[in-house]
C-alpha cells in the first residue's frame, strides 16, 4: 500500500522476528520528508521510534538494523544517495540491511557486517505466502481497521516536499489527507499512474544528485 500510495519514495524500519533476524514481521514508518528520489527522516521521530521499541522490550538488533524504502520507478537498485546514507547511518552497526522495493515489485537487499574484516553480501528476498492463511484466519475481522490505520500512518508520516520558485523544498501538510480524498485507489488508475510515472534509472540518479546539490 505504501509502495503505490504516491509518487515519492517511502522509508522505514523493518522489525525482525525474535530468533530470525532476517525475517521481517512488521514495517514501521516515522515522520519524513520525501521526494521521488530522496527520503529524510525526522530526527526526533526516529528517537521516539527507538524509545517506543525499547519500551516494548525489543532489542536494537530487531528494530534498528533493517532500513527499508521504496522506489516509485522500475529499478530497485540503490542510488548514490542511498549508498551514502546507508554507509553514514548504518556503517558502525555490527550488521545492517538495506532493502529496496520498486514499483514493479523488483527488490534489492544487501547485508553489511563489521565482524572480522567486514564485508557485504546480496540477499534474496521472498514473501512468506505460507503464513498468510493463518494471518487471515486470525486477523480477518480486523483487516478493515488495519488498512485504515495504514492510511492514517501514511497521512501522518509521509510529507512530500513542494518546490517553489526559489527551488527550496517546503512540506505540504495537506498532502497525505488529500491523497485519500482523491480517487487514486481504483485499479485502472494505479496502473495508469505507474506507466506514466515510471522513472528511468539513469535520469533518477542524475536528478537526485542535482537535487542534493541544490539543497
Amino acid at each position: 500500500m505504501f509502495l503505490h500510495a504516491g509518487d515519492t519514495e517511502v522509508g522505514g524500519f523493518g522489525i525482525s522476528a525474535e530468533k530470525r533476524p532476517l525475517y521481517i514481521e512488521d514495517f514501521v514508518t516515522v515522520k519524513q520528508t520525501v521526494t521521488a528520489v530522496t527520503v529524510a527522516f525526522d530526527d526526533t521521530a526516529v528517537a521516539d521510534y527507538f524509545d517506543d521499541c525499547i519500551d516494548r522490550g525489543l532489542s536494537p538488533s530487531r528494530f534498528a538494523r533493517i532500513w527499508l524504502h521504496t522506489h516509485p520507478g522500475a529499478s530497485p537498485e540503490p542510488s548514490s544517495v542511498d549508498e551514502e546514507t546507508f554507509a553514514r547511518v548504518f556503517g558502525d552497526c555490527d550488521w545492517a540491511v538495506m532493502l529496496i522495493v520498486s514499483r514493479t515489485q523488483a527488490k534489492y537487499a544487501r547485508l553489511s557486517f563489521n565482524a572480522g574484516p567486514g564485508g557485504s553480501v546480496l540477499l534474496p528476498v521472498n514473501i512468506d505466502w505460507a503464513a498468510w492463511p493463518e494471518l487471515v484466519l486470525n486477523h480477518g475481522a480486523e483487516l478493515s481497521a488495519i488498512c485504515e490505520s495504514w492510511m492514517d500512518e501514511y497521512g501522518k508520516n509521509i510529507c512530500p516536499a513542494v518546490c517553489f520558485s526559489n527551488r527550496m523544498p517546503m512540506l505540504d501538510p495537506c498532502f497525505g489527507r488529500q491523497l485519500w480524498a482523491d480517487a487514486l485507489w481504483r485499479e485502472d488508475d494505479l496502473y495508469e499512474r505507474h506507466e506514466q510515472k515510471a522513472l528511468d534509472e539513469e535520469f533518477a540518479d542524475f536528478f537526485e544528485t542535482a537535487f542534493m546539490e541544490d539543497r
